[in-house]
């Protein structure tokens, strides 16, 4: 016991990284759960009280996905479109590639589907595959362009 209680002195900034990420491993999967169970009560509702079948409340899902995704692609890829088609695009030896737009810039490795965005002073790391074939398209096209100059 005396040996734990010393190594847990000695290594205290390990052992509270260890009890902060299971806390907030934890209040993910809360709400997570949350989330999932308010789904479920809302269907359970639907299909006890108000007489809708369970293909009705599953079809009811998807119109609402499929809704959101055309907001998307009504909201987002147009400016994405915008900012894409005046980007400067520099590609590495290496196989990395720099995207600079007005306000946006992305760093990543040809092949990969992980890139960095800066925008301002913040920094993220993103899927690109979630960018679209929009994205893809442009890189390659930039790509093919450097290659015939």
């Amino acid at each position: 016991m005396e040996q734990l209680l010393q190594l847990v002195k000695d290594y205290w900034p390990v052992a509270l990284c260890i009890i902060l990420v299971i806390l907030a491993a934890q209040w993910l999967v809360k709400g997570l759960i949350r989330i999932l169970s308010m789904f479920v009560l809302i269907g359970v509702v639907l299909v006890l009280f108000f007489q809708f079948s369970p293909e009705q409340v599953i079809q009811m899902g998807r119109t609402a996905v499929q809704a959101t995704q055309e907001i998307v692609d009504k909201t987002i890829t147009p400016i994405l479109d915008a900012e894409l088609k005046d980007a400067d695009i520099t590609f590495q030896p290496d196989g990395s590639y720099e995207v600079k737009t007005a306000s946006i810039r992305i760093v990543g490795v040809k092949g990969e589907t992980k890139a960095t965005v800066f925008y301002k002073d913040e920094k993220w790391e993103v899927d690109i595959g979630q960018l679209g074939s929009l994205f893809q398209e442009r890189l390659g096209k930039a790509e093919a362009e450097k290659t015939t100059l």
